[in-house]
C-alpha cells in the first residue's frame, strides 16, 4: 500500500502538463491553418465597385474572419482527435479516473483555444501589411474611428468563445462517436434535418442553430448563450465518457 496521497487536482495538473508536451503537434497544425487563412485573406473578400463616369473605384476588404473560421475548424477537429482511443490510452500512464481525464482535456482545450484566439487576432496586422505590399493599392485605409478598448476586449472574448464553442462541439461529438460508432453517420443527418426544420418552420419557437449564436447582437446575451452551451457540452461529454469501456 502506498503512503502517498494523490489529490484530484494534482493528477489533473500532471495530465494537463503531459498533454501540452505530448500534443504539441496541434500547435504546428494551428500555424499551418492560420498561414493558409492569411494567404486566402490577402486576396480579399467582401469587395465592391462604383463609378461616376470618369473613374472607377474598386474596394476590397481584408479581415481575419477567414483565419478565425479556419481556427474554429482546427479546434473542432483537434477536440475530436483527443477523444480517440489512442489518445485516451495515454492517460493510463497516470493513476487517474474518468473525471481527471476529462478535466485535463478541458484544461488543454481551453489553453489551445486561448492560444488560437490570440494568434488569430494578431494576424490582422499581418494581413494588412501583406495586402498593402502585394496588391496594387493607391489608397490604404484602416477604420478605427469609434473603436474603444472595450470593443477590442469584447471582440477578443467573443472570438475566444466562438473557438471554444467549436472545440466543445468537437469534444462532445468525439465522445458520442466513441460510445457508438454508428453516430458518425447519424449525427450529420440529425444536424442537417434539425437545421432544415428550424429554417422551414413558421413557429417562432424554432430558431436557426447558426443564427442563435452568430446573429446575436448583444455581447452579454451571446456570452451567456456560449458559456451555458459550453458547460452543457462538457457535462454531456463527461456523461458519455463514463459509458466507455474500462481498461
Amino acid at each position: 500500500m502506498s503512503l502517498t496521497k494523490v489529490s484530484l487536482s494534482n493528477v489533473v495538473v500532471m495530465q494537463f502538463r503531459y498533454k501540452l508536451k505530448a500534443y504539441s503537434g496541434v500547435f504546428l497544425a494551428l500555424m499551418v491553418v492560420q498561414m493558409i487563412g492569411i494567404l486566402l485573406s490577402i486576396l480579399g473578400h467582401g469587395g465592391t465597385s462604383f463609378s461616376n463616369g470618369m473613374y472607377t473605384v474598386d474596394v476590397t476588404v481584408s479581415s481575419p474572419d477567414l483565419v478565425i473560421f479556419l481556427t474554429m475548424i482546427w479546434a473542432f477537429m483537434n477536440a475530436i482527435l483527443i477523444t480517440t482511443k489512442a489518445y485516451r490510452e495515454d492517460d493510463f500512464t497516470f493513476v487517474s479516473n474518468r473525471l481527471s481525464y476529462n478535466l485535463s482535456n478541458m484544461a488543454f482545450l481551453l489553453t489551445v483555444c486561448l492560444i488560437g484566439t490570440v494568434t488569430a487576432l494578431l494576424t490582422t496586422g499581418i494581413i494588412r501589411i501583406l495586402a498593402y505590399v502585394t496588391a496594387d493599392i493607391d489608397i490604404f485605409l484602416t477604420i478605427t474611428h469609434g473603436v474603444t478598448i472595450a470593443d477590442f476586449v469584447a471582440g477578443g472574448l467573443a472570438t475566444f468563445l466562438f473557438i471554444l464553442l467549436a472545440a466543445t462541439a468537437g469534444y462532445l461529438v468525439g465522445m458520442m462517436t466513441q460510445v457508438n460508432k454508428g453516430l458518425i453517420i447519424l449525427l450529420p443527418v440529425i444536424i442537417i434535418g434539425l437545421n432544415y426544420v428550424t429554417q422551414s418552420s413558421s413557429n417562432p419557437g424554432f430558431v436557426n442553430m447558426l443564427e442563435f449564436y452568430f446573429m446575436e447582437h448583444s455581447f452579454i446575451m451571446f456570452s451567456i448563450k456560449a458559456i451555458v452551451t459550453i458547460l452543457i457540452g462538457f457535462g454531456l461529454s463527461i456523461v458519455f465518457s463514463n459509458r466507455l469501456e474500462v481498461r
